[in-house]
C-alpha cells in the first residue's frame, strides 16, 4: 500500500512538471490533481455502463468480481462500492434502487441497508469524491441467468443522479 501511494505521488508530480513545462502557462495544481485522480480511479473500476448519470461516477465496485459478467451465487449478499463526483452539488443524501434485469423483466433487489435510510452520514468523502457502500441481496428466487444489474441513485430532490449498469451471472453455490 505505502508503495503503491509512493508511486501514485511521483505520477501526481511528474504530471503537474509535465504539463507546467509543456504549456508554459500557469497550472492549477487542484484541477490537475483532480483529473489525475479521476483517470486513476478509472483504470481500477469494474466496467460498467451509464445509463443517464448526472453525476460522474469515477468508480465501481462489487465484491468478489473482477471480470464481466460478474458471477453473484444466489443466496448470497455482494458489497457494492461507488466513488462518484457530484459537480459541485454538495450532495449529502441519495436514496438508492436496484434492479435485476432478466430478459427485459425487472425486478427489485434488496439494498441492505439503503446507505442514506437513516440520512445520517450516508456519503463518505474520498479526495476527489465522493462514495458509499451498500449490500445486495442476489436472492433465492433468482433465476440462474446472465442478466443486469441496473443501480439508481436519486438526490434529497428525487432527481435522478446516479444510474449504471453491471452484466452479471446468476450462479448456484455448488457444495
Amino acid at each position: 500500500m505505502r508503495l503503491e501511494f509512493f508511486y501514485l505521488n511521483l505520477l501526481y508530480l511528474s504530471n503537474i512538471f509535465w504539463i507546467t513545462f509543456t504549456i508554459g502557462q500557469p497550472v492549477d495544481v487542484q484541477d490537475a490533481s483532480k483529473e489525475i485522480f479521476k483517470k486513476l480511479l478509472s483504470l481500477r473500476t469494474l466496467p460498467f455502463e451509464d445509463c443517464g448519470s448526472r453525476y460522474d461516477v469515477l468508480y465501481v465496485s462489487v465484491s468478489s468480481c473482477t471480470k464481466i459478467p460478474c458471477q453473484m451465487v444466489r443466496g448470497s449478499n455482494v458489497t457494492v462500492k461507488v466513488i462518484f463526483d457530484d459537480n459541485g452539488d454538495n450532495t449529502s443524501y441519495l436514496k438508492h434502487r436496484v434492479r435485476w434485469i432478466f430478459n427485459a423483466v425487472k425486478t427489485n433487489a434488496v439494498i441492505t441497508p439503503d446507505p442514506c435510510d437513516d440520512k445520517k452520514r450516508c456519503l463518505s468523502d474520498e479526495s476527489d469524491g465522493k462514495s458509499y457502500v451498500a449490500e445486495v441481496l442476489v436472492g433465492n428466487t433468482l433465476p440462474n441467468i446472465r442478466g443486469t444489474m441496473m443501480w439508481i441513485a436519486e438526490n434529497a430532490n428525487n432527481d435522478e443522479v446516479i444510474c449504471f449498469k453491471i452484466p452479471i451471472i446468476v450462479t448456484i453455490n455448488k457444495k
